[in-house]
């Protein structure tokens, strides 16, 4: 299945991209010879009118072969005015621009598929910090569904209306132990000035101390913790959430291999040592399951999809225009950032565990990546040769074609290096 969805996936990003070219070349009447998806041998063809349409055996690549796109074409049997070559510079631009803006369009429409399709859980408190605006005010467990007359559907509704407080109190709208109430939280300036906080946790699920089930394997289990017990306090530090008792336990650990942890269990009170044996907060609740105050899930409406979508897009373009230039800055390495055919895939085979929703979201990502990776100005990409449309344009005379036609040549060689040593690495990451 991930094999197929990989394949699929290809022909999908780069059937939409080479579509968006051949339609922008059909209207501006340049002679198209060939529409194909794939490379190398073809294993089914069919030809209509002038353009011979092609599924090609290798399923990476694809292209739009216009007549005069390598500048060599001569002959008479195609007239001048729909020789690419001889188009002004713009309709060139825009024959080159219209790939990636097709997988940009794909992208979004996507996410917005997604946003107005799927259940997202009611956000909900996890926890709140010591001393904020939020603490004493809201609960773990409470349903945050509106702040500010906005309906909240993600973390960054939340992060948004308070950025754009500036300060003054918040009408808040949770939903606790099945009964609706409104709270005001009086947002504070942050220390470090970076905008405003109210010091609240989220979580799709807000989990307390009660231990749901433990390993046999578990220094809690050897400690005597047994499922059904609820841990209230570790070193007489109380606890009644478990992001609570993950910080009471890291902070306990420290230097420490000892921790006395208070657990209530059938009504009563008792204490328990428990010895971590030089593990990490991490590792002593491995695989341990807490109970939680359960989810409950909404839909977006129509409008409200649609500005989640939007936003999600935003964000996503957002992210990768920020890896782009942390690469260039080097501030992040590329082995860290970049992934070939075998990173994308295995991406594909892990999203299907979650389903296919989880799936189509890595598919709107991967296409707008592919819109943007495509706009860099590199030699063989659309941005490269919209760079050299855009001198001729400022220059007022061509580039000479054999040079253009070197360049992209070089170019597309070093990216089919760079591509083999991308995945290369991802294979020896998976194998390790």
């Amino acid at each position: 299945m991930t094999v197929l969805l990989f394949i699929l996936t290809l022909i999908v990003l780069v059937g939409i991209h080479e579509l968006g070219h051949f339609l922008a070349a059909r209207a501006f009447g340049v002679y198209v010879h060939e529409f194909s998806i794939g490379m190398g041998p073809i294993l089914v063809s069919r030809k209509r009118g002038e353009i011979l349409y092609a599924l090609r055996l290798i399923p990476i690549g694809g292209y739009v072969r216009m007549a005069g796109e390598d500048r060599l074409e001569t002959g008479d049997a195609i007239p001048a005015e729909r020789v690419l070559h001889n188009k002004p510079a713009y309709v060139r631009i825009l024959i080159c621009l219209a790939g990636p803006v097709m997988n940009a369009v794909l992208a979004l429409a996507i996410i917005l598929a997604v946003s107005w399709t799927v259940n997202l859980p009611v956000l909900q408190v996890a926890d709140t910090v010591p001393g904020a605006p939020a603490a004493g005010v809201l609960q773990a467990g409470d349903r945050l569904l509106v702040i500010a007359d906005t309906t909240v559907y993600t973390t960054s509704d939340v992060s948004r209306a308070i950025d754009v407080s500036n300060g003054q109190p918040l009408e808040i709208v949770i939903r606790r132990d099945g009964v609706e109430q409104k709270v005001t939280l009086q947002p504070r300036a942050a220390e470090d000035g970076s905008g405003y906080a109210v010091g609240i946790y989220f979580s799709a699920i807000a989990e307390t101390t009660e231990i749901v089930s433990v390993p046999a394997a578990s220094p809690l289990y050897v400690a005597g913790v047994e499922a059904g017990d609820q841990i209230v306090s570790v070193n007489g530090e109380a606890t009644t959430t478990r992001a609570q008792l993950l910080t009471a336990l890291d902070r306990a650990l420290e230097g420490n291999d000892t921790v006395t942890l208070a657990v209530l269990r059938d009504g009563s009170q008792i204490d328990v040592s428990l010895r971590a044996g030089g593990r990490t907060v991490d590792q002593v609740v491995k695989d341990v399951r807490f109970g939680n105050h359960g989810v409950e899930y909404h839909r977006p409406g129509f409008a409200a999809g649609l500005a989640l979508g939007l936003r999600n897009f935003a964000t996503y373009a957002s992210l990768l225009a920020q890896t782009l230039r942390d690469l260039v800055a080097g501030s992040q390495e590329a082995r860290d950032a970049v992934s070939g055919p075998v990173g994308i895939a295995d991406m594909i085979g892990q999203s299907l565990s979650y389903g296919f929703l989880a799936f189509l979201q890595i598919l709107g990502f991967l296409s707008l990546n592919f819109a943007i990776i495509n706009l860099i100005p590199f030699p063989g990409l659309d941005g490269s040769r919209v760079l050299f449309a855009l001198v001729e344009w400022v220059r007022g005379k061509p580039i000479p074609p054999q040079r253009e036609g070197i360049i992209h040549a070089i170019g597309f060689v070093i990216l089919l290096v760079l591509l083999m040593l991308v995945t290369y690495r991802d294979i020896l990451r998976l194998l390790g």
